[in-house]
């Protein structure tokens, strides 16, 4: 056995346990856990790693990283993943915990667990050993001993044939492998963006991302066919239970997120609106829907409009809702992290509290028999919803896909052998749009970068890699690059600080709350947070220009419904503030001259801007808005209109005078965000242009 951190392994048995909770671990995982424990304190090269894990193969070195980040996922529970597996930059990875393994004498005695083996025989009773970690002294077994021993078995023979039925059934279902992939077969052959909505395991129904169109395929492949939806600007959503009827949202032209929930016969037939929604899933009979509004209200409302009410507000923007088969707890995605909540309303409580680093945790499906959820982080993971008698932890995911395709939405068949889903080649282009071509030309020679920033003397650049999540700097020109950040850590929307020092980002804590953290922007130390007891979300920092304060948007981890705040960090003495009047704000941003901080509306509807002289707010109609932007003279501010025309804009402080700078209609952008745009120093827009493909998989699945 060895420990260290409060984890223990038992090499024999191929098992972690962190303070007696069972973790699960791949095979290689394992090894490799394995290999650095023995070996604590060195610095282990990649080489002599890869040598390890894979004698007898020529393997690239990803799957080495693969391995790494899988097992400080594992770890994560003790807080400490980054701590005890240590990246040694340009030599390899050192375990650094302390390390206890207790020695075990050759004449230790062996404790019996008596199990049925139901394999073999019903009437059979095995002792099954287990290694005690302070053994008595070696005893002699008298004949008396024996005999009692014997018939203690014999008693226990007699019980065990009585216990067999239920035993039996039970040990059929909780000793079945859980399923693993076993081929993958594309379903379309585009490669364009679209989002999965549901199936009825005939059709696939999704939406091609690029026109908004809507659109079916046979579950075998072949051609696709439109779908014609008598409504404005429709997002697709889940076929019912019994195939015959499709869930849709509609999009009210420039009028915000999706505002109202539709119904809509798949044979043809007239909609029938239900409620107010942006996101929605069937009961497990196909009699209600669940749904999530804009403002992070959970409701109930029948197949018919009928009954509809309000069961939990739980605050922030909530995807993928899916009701269990047994119809006692739902489940949904909010802010990236996997929630559940009783059918009821009551018992709300974070699924996987510190599993899982990615920003795109957005979906999860049970299977239809209740044994198993798919979860989509980034990869396709398996939660084993069986509990062994006794267990109350959370067993945590086991993944199934790896490999650079990102996937998502996925759906397992009534049949229980099939997953759907949507399989994604993430790539991007970083491009500038040209003001005298008119047109998006590459930048850095099209790398796949966003968060694009620049320090304010122009000589450095700051970015992201896409879809990797590493932070770098580099020169202006992309020369010399130094890595700052190192996996699972995952830098979003970065900011230098006006001496150029340091990098402010956001990444989540290992309990999944986003966090601002700072980072030495010439690659001298790690990331550190910013405000460590602080248990609401931060997001988007801004520097004040002489570079003491730092502005940035805060809101409850779990709230009673949707909130946010401004709040101003002053970084030398630690003290924040939360700024006049500044509910429902979000994304502030300093101007140049630091007079004035502009922030969005939480609705995405509109901008404000706080005069730092009088304390006041005053409306900046901008209409539908993301990603703004200071000019570098202040003077303007750059965003993106989304919506049915979308738009690069920029609006004129002075007098609210808009005029647009590019038309986004038709061209596919990405990130991990979907969408992002910054400004170079000439105030020339950046983004991220979709490089990738993306396609609708049919994933087999086979037991063990």
């Amino acid at each position: 056995m060895i420990r260290f951190e409060g984890f223990e392994i038992r090499p024999a048995a191929r098992s972690l346990t962190w303070n007696g909770q069972a973790i699960v671990l791949r095979s290689k995982t394992f090894d490799l856990l394995l290999y650095l424990a023995q070996h604590p304190h060195q610095v282990v090269t990649k080489d002599e790693l890869m040598a390890a894990l894979w004698p007898d193969s020529f393997v690239e070195e990803s799957n080495l990283t693969q391995q790494i980040f899988l097992l400080r996922k594992a770890l994560s529970e003790s807080g400490q993943a980054e701590r005890i597996v240590v990246t040694v930059p340009g030599k390899g990875y050192q375990f650094a915990a302390a390390v206890e393994s207790p020695p075990v004498s050759s004449q230790q005695l062996r404790s019996g667990e008596l199990r049925m083996n139901a394999v073999q025989s019903v009437t059979r009773m095995v002792i099954e050993a287990e290694e005690e970690e302070d053994p008595p002294p070696p005893q002699v077994r008298s004949e008396a001993r024996v005999s009692r021993h014997w018939r203690l078995v014999a008693v226990a023979t007699g019980v065990a044939v009585i216990a067999t039925g239920p035993f039996l059934a039970w040990n059929r279902l909780h000793s079945t492998p859980p399923p693993h992939i076993a081929a993958y077969t594309k379903i379309t052959q585009d490669g364009r963006p679209k989002s999965i909505g549901g199936t009825d395991e005939s059709r696939i129904y999704f939406e091609w991302e690029d026109t908004g169109a809507i659109a079916q395929i046979s579950v075998s492949g072949g051609a696709t066919a439109p779908i014609q939806v008598p409504l404005e600007h429709p997002r697709i959503g889940e076929a019912s239970p019994d195939g015959s009827t499709l869930l849709f949202t509609s999009e009210g032209k420039g009028k915000g997120p999706a505002d109202s929930l539709w119904v809509v016969p798949v044979l043809g037939g007239s909609p029938r609106r239900l409620v107010n929604a942006v996101s929605s899933t069937w009961s497990p009979d196909g009699e209600k829907v669940v749904y999530g509004t804009a403002n992070g209200d959970i409701g109930i409302v029948r197949r018919d409009g009928t009954d509809a009410h309000r069961i939990a507000s739980v605050g922030g923007y909530l995807k993928s809702l899916a009701w269990s088969p047994d119809g006692s707890v739902i489940r949904f995605s909010r802010d990236g992290l996997l929630w559940e909540i009783s059918a009821d309303g009551k018992n709300l409580h974070q699924l996987l509290p510190g599993w899982g680093k990615s920003p795109t945790q957005w979906s999860g499906k049970w299977a239809p028999n209740g044994l198993f959820y798919f979860v989509a982080d980034d990869q396709i993971w398996l939660s084993d919803e069986r509990r062994e008698v006794g267990r109350t932890a959370a067993i945590l995911p086991i993944q199934m896909t790896f490999g650079p395709t990102v996937w998502d939405r996925p759906m397992p068949t009534q049949d229980g052998k099939k997953i759907y889903a949507s399989g994604r080649s993430k790539r991007g282009e970083l491009v500038r749009f040209d003001a005298k071509s008119r047109q998006f030309q590459p930048l850095l020679a099209g790398m796949s970068v966003e968060f694009v920033t620049y320090s304010n003397d122009g000589k450095s650049v700051a970015y992201v890699s896409y879809p990797e999540g590493v932070l770098w700097r580099a020169n202006q020109d992309g020369s010399n690059p130094i890595q700052l950040t190192q996996p699972p850590e995952y830098p979003k929307s970065i900011r230098w600080s006006p001496d150029g020092s340091q990098i402010a980002l956001v990444d989540r804590t290992p309990k999944g709350v986003n966090a601002i953290y700072l980072v030495p922007s010439d690659g001298s130390g790690e990331s550190r947070r910013l405000l460590p007891s602080d248990l609401n979300a931060e997001t988007d920092p801004s520097w004040s220009p002489d570079g003491r304060k730092i502005v940035f948007s805060t809101s409850p981890n779990v709230g009673a419904s949707a909130k946010s705040s401004v709040c101003i960090l002053d970084i030398a003495s630690g003290k924040v503030d939360v700024m006049p009047d500044s509910d429902g704000l979000v994304v502030p941003h300093w101007s140049p001259d630091g007079r004035v901080i502009a922030a969005m509306t939480l609705d995405t509807m509109g901008m404000k801007l706080f005069n730092i002289a009088s304390g006041q707010w005053a409306p900046l109609n901008t209409g539908a808005v993301a990603f703004p932007e200071w000019s570098h003279d202040g003077k303007s501010i750059y965003y993106v209109k989304w919506g049915d025309s979308p738009a690069l804009l920029r609006i004129h402080i002075a007098d609210g005078r808009q005029e647009t700078v590019a038309d986004l209609k038709g061209v596919q952008y990405t990130g991990v965000y979907t969408l992002w745009m910054g400004l170079d120093p000439a105030d020339a827009p950046m983004m991220l242009r979709d490089a990738g493909t993306d396609d609708i998989y049919s994933l087999a699945l086979q037991s063990q």
